[in-house]
């Protein structure tokens, strides 16, 4: 009998959890909306409505922001907006010598962020619980305000055991506990590990207006290495064993030079930053990128064979994934248009029928891609789907 009740109970609040949501969902869809809108569009009842808002109310999650003009004389009905100031969430992109930590708040604004170096990875856990409470502290806001950590990393990432297990970019390894201390420092909060590249995809789906109305997109994440975001029906694939994305490592010349990895010709050694860097030695990157401009014929060669091994790459990812279109970011957008677009001809020289025609971008997202994807990734774990 007490099975029966217990499990009753356990449904009763499985649904107000869920329609909970639902109406948060709304209320973060549009630029205010009233409690007599979300009933007519949930058909649920205006006393679940009411009962559902005021508990957003009540935990700041929402708030009131006036009353709609009507034409007729009757009352005017009050609106509902996300509180920006209700929570917030912090978000990490670990790089090759440190990481960059943001402050987001509910609408995913960034508050305040900063670049931080670090000498040594085995105090990465120290570090971000540090600097973690120090942004907090500085921009005032109570730790209850925090809903959740995000955690972008470049490289393969066990999701059982949060760890991530290899990278080629930044000198981690599983016995890494950072996860662990992070938990311990802040137990109340949602903690996710995932992969950067992942995020900043997430980024691009959600608050770029030209793709947003996608569901499949490839996202190719060029700086000291490549990795790729895959968004699958809105959701970011990540495969049984989380090593979805590892686009890198696609081999495009099998004669190619010896990769970290074990394999020859990886797109890696190919196209990313510092094979550019590699092929031009007496230049800095920003040196390289001038006389790209100014049409150099030894930096022009680099480049743009850089840019036809990644057209080939893209080719081989879009016939297995069939993306709605490939967006291109990291450090690597630093050759603007003029790079692009000799991508795009190569790739439309060898791509399949309907193919020619896929849209190919350079990201649009502005700040740290990864940190906003990260935190709209949380807002929509926690308070959304």
């Amino acid at each position: 009998m007490f099975n029966k009740q217990e499990d009753r109970i356990s449904s009763q609040q499985t649904i107000k959890q869920a329609n909970s949501k639902l109406v948060f969902k709304l209320i973060d869809q549009h630029d205010g909306i009233s409690r007599a809108q979300i009933a007519n569009i949930t058909k649920l009842s205006p006393t679940t409505i009411s009962s559902l808002t005021e508990e957003l109310l009540t935990k700041e999650l929402v708030h009131e922001i006036g009353t709609k003009i009507v034409r007729s004389s009757g009352r005017r009905p009050i609106l509902l907006d996300v509180n920006e100031k209700g929570a917030c969430f912090i978000c990490m992109d670990l790089q090759q010598r440190g990481y960059y930590l943001g402050i987001y708040n509910l609408k995913c604004q960034l508050i305040s962020g900063q670049l931080y170096n670090l000498d040594n990875y085995d105090e990465l856990g120290k570090s971000l619980v540090a600097t973690s409470k120090q942004l907090l502290k500085k921009e005032k806001i109570s730790k209850d305000k925090l809903l959740g950590i995000a955690i972008g990393a470049p490289g393969i990432i066990d999701e059982s055991h949060k760890r991530v297990l290899s990278s080629t970019i930044i000198p981690i390894t599983e016995n890494n506990l950072f996860y662990e201390q992070l938990i311990k420092n802040f137990p109340l909060c949602q903690i996710e590990l995932v992969n950067e590249s992942s995020l900043a995809a997430y980024a691009e789906i959600v608050f770029v207006n030209e793709i947003r109305h996608l569901r499949n997109l490839l996202y190719i994440d060029i700086h000291t290495g490549i990795g790729a975001g895959i968004i699958i029906d809105g959701n970011i694939y990540r495969g049984p064993h989380n090593l979805a994305g590892e686009f890198g490592h696609i081999s495009i010349d099998i004669r190619g030079p010896l990769c970290k990895c074990g394999a020859k010709g990886c797109l890696e050694m190919l196209s990313s930053i510092p094979a550019i860097n590699k092929k031009l030695p007496k230049y800095t990157l920003q040196e390289i990128q001038s006389r790209y401009d100014e049409l150099y014929m030894d930096v022009t060669v680099v480049v743009n064979k850089s840019a036809k091994y990644l057209a080939y790459g893209i080719n081989n990812a879009v016939n297995l994934l069939n993306p709605e279109a490939v967006i291109i970011g990291g450090q690597i957008t630093i050759f603007g248009q003029k790079y692009l677009s000799e991508v795009i001809k190569v790739f439309k020289e060898i791509s399949l029928g309907q193919n020619k025609d896929l849209p190919i971008l350079l990201s649009q997202v502005e700040g740290n891609a990864v940190t906003l994807g990260g935190a709209r990734y949380l807002l929509d774990r926690i308070l959304i789907r």
